[in-house]
């Protein structure tokens, strides 16, 4: 009985260790989805908080704010083409971190890494454009 009741166990454990080993791929991925997800969520809060007064949540700049303080339209190819030795990422980093003109610096406010996710997400509205 008792040689019964090991083997038993030694399967029991083994359809255990089976199952784990089965599901943490499934759980892992579910996690990268989130974090994906939740990562373009935070990017877009980011945006909406600190961004969108000025410069609207479509880009274009045309707000009450960005009105006063002559945002430009990030959806206008000219704006891109005119500024883009001007505005490199490097550039653009730089312009987020230390303000310039009307526009605060969010470099205290912000980490390098927030800072990288707004200058992408702004690179976003010159593509989306170049597709209409």
């Amino acid at each position: 009985m008792s040689c019964y009741l090991k083997a038993v166990a030694k399967f029991g454990v083994v359809v255990c260790l089976g199952l784990v080993v089965w599901l943490i791929p499934i759980g892992s991925a579910r996690g990268a989805f989130q974090r994906h997800t939740s990562g373009a969520r935070k990017v877009d809060e980011l945006f909406n908080k600190n961004c969108a007064r000025c410069h609207g949540a479509d880009g274009r700049g045309d707000t009450p704010a960005g009105h006063t303080y002559q945002t430009p339209d990030l959806t206008d190819l000219e704006w891109w083409k005119k500024n883009s030795g001007i505005t490199g990422t490097r550039s653009l980093r730089s312009i987020v971190a230390r303000g310039k003109g009307g526009m605060p610096a969010f470099g205290k406010k912000l980490t390098k890494t927030e800072i990288n996710l707004l200058v992408d997400r702004m690179r976003r509205f010159r593509q989306s454009e170049r597709k209409s």
